[in-house]
């Protein structure tokens, strides 16, 4: 039996970015309009695709991949020349690069019994709230980048966390 399910953003036909450690992002890979009114300097958007095969012994293997929407992520020209807002934006992208790495490891020992389906939607439900908790996190306590000193914390433990794999 072959199940599959793309979640958190729809991965439309525009060129996304996959999560890479050697490939960061720069501020050309910010490709989308800012919103009028805004009193954002610039927005991440990443998706979050995933599908998992259940074999006929009930094995599971999941495949989950973070990517990075340039279509829909913007900044306001003034901003592109702060690279201190770039690193920030970065770790938005690398915090959703963990939570997607810990779905992935999580994900077979979740869908087990007769309903696959509703074992993933609800771990996908977990994880995106653990994720958008951590991103609130984050922004609070680096004043969306404007605290250099907590966004180096954040920026060295996150770093430990990429490198050891622990999401």
């Amino acid at each position: 039996m072959l199940l599959g399910v793309v979640f958190t953003a729809v991965l439309q036909a525009q060129p996304a970015i996959p999560w890479a450690a050697d490939r960061p992002l720069t501020w050309a890979d910010f490709q989308g309009a800012p919103p009028r009114n805004t009193t954002r300097d610039a927005y991440t958007y990443y998706g979050i695709s995933a599908n998992f095969e259940r074999d006929a012994r009930g094995r599971v293997t999941a495949e989950v991949r973070c990517v990075f929407m340039p279509e829909k992520s913007w900044v306001r020209p003034p901003a592109k020349a702060s690279a201190p807002l770039l690193a920030h934006e970065q770790l938005h992208f690398d915090l959703a690069e963990l939570h997607a790495r810990r779905f992935a490891r999580d994900l077979p020992d979740l869908l087990v019994g007769d309903d696959p389906e509703a074992a993933f939607q609800r771990a996908h439900d977990r994880m995106m709230d653990r994720l958008r908790e951590e991103q609130e996190r984050y922004d609070r306590d680096t004043d969306h980048g404007r605290d250099a000193a907590a966004q180096a914390r954040w920026a060295a433990e996150v770093r430990r966390r990429l490198a050891v794999g622990t999401p």
